[in-house]
């Protein structure tokens, strides 16, 4: 009796191999040039930077290194506070405006009501964000004028919005919330465009109001957005540079009374300060990102409540 022959696979070829080599080397493949840009002009110099921030450096000579002394000069430093209040100021006060003045005009927009009107409102909406920053911040600038200005001269009042320190951050938060409320309706727009029309009909069928639906169905399957929507304007906020400049100084440096911490960091750097210039820059790394964890934790923290 002949005996069976033992199973088993056959041994890949010279040529399977390569092919296999080559399926698993090629997703690499691809996204290496983002990879390369990405380690060459993101990665290094934030690892420079770090490196840089504990030393004393200024652009040229021997760093001397200092190890902490930037950071501990810098959380002593009156004006740095004072910066960075003015920073939370911007991002807060705007807040609540643009979020929800964003989030209403994208309901309107999405609605059958304004589907013939949304083609002239929408871009007019979206104008700001089209307009170089510059441009709308001399706008502003010219606004608010205290003699001169389109404001003062419609309610016929002389209230010295760019000179008063009480006051003086306002028109900037106008001109936040003018830019931002039309890019983050097109972000909230595009995800109401992912719920399902069935899922309001079905609402509608068992007697919901327009209210309910956006309570129960809209705001909840758009968590993520939002999410997506309070991180991004976050980190723009903490970043805001040109607009408190602009309009509170024109062509030179905002008062510290309107100041933002970047501030900090070009003065800085106009200085000679190198290394201060980038702890500061890290510092607002560590805020940038506890805020943007905040945010993360507390959207999920509703979930998981609910």
């Amino acid at each position: 009796m002949k005996r069976a022959k033992s199973g088993g696979c056959r041994p890949a070829s010279a040529t399977e191999k390569k092919a296999r080599i080559k399926k698993v080397l090629l997703p690499y493949l691809l996204i290496t040039p983002f990879l390369a840009a990405f380690i060459l002009f993101f990665l290094y110099p934030a690892g420079y930077s770090l490196y840089l921030s504990f030393f004393k450096y200024k652009g040229y000579g021997e760093a001397k290194f200092v190890g902490i002394d930037n950071y501990v000069s810098l959380l002593n430093y009156r004006v740095f506070w004072k910066s960075m209040g003015n920073t939370l100021f911007y991002f807060l006060v705007h807040f609540i405006p643009v979020m929800g003045g964003a989030f209403l005009f994208a309901i309107a927009m999405h609605s059958k009501l304004m589907e013939k009107a949304q083609k002239i409102i929408k871009p007019i909406l979206f104008l700001p964000q089209i307009v170089p920053v510059v441009a709308t911040s001399l706008i502003f600038r010219i606004l608010f004028a205290t003699k001169s200005g389109a404001i003062n001269q419609l309610f016929g009042t002389e209230i010295r919005w760019l000179e008063d320190s009480s006051i003086i951050r306002w028109p900037v938060i106008a001109l936040i919330v003018w830019r931002s409320i039309g890019w983050f309706m097109v972000i909230f727009l595009a995800g109401l465009t992912t719920i399902s029309d069935d899922l309001y009909e079905a609402a509608t069928l068992d007697g919901a109001t327009g209210w309910q639906k956006i309570v129960y169905i809209t705001i909840p399957l758009m968590k993520s957005i939002f999410l997506f929507a309070f991180i991004t304007d976050a980190i723009s906020s903490f970043k805001i540079y040109t607009e408190p400049n602009i309009v509170t100084a024109g062509s030179g440096a905002a008062p510290v009374d309107a100041q933002p911490v970047m501030n900090i960091i070009t003065n800085n750097i106009k200085g000679g300060n190198f290394g201060s210039a980038a702890a500061a820059g890290w510092i607002l790394f560590v805020i940038i990102f506890i805020v943007s964890l905040a945010q993360l934790y507390f959207m999920r923290d509703k979930e998981g409540k609910k």
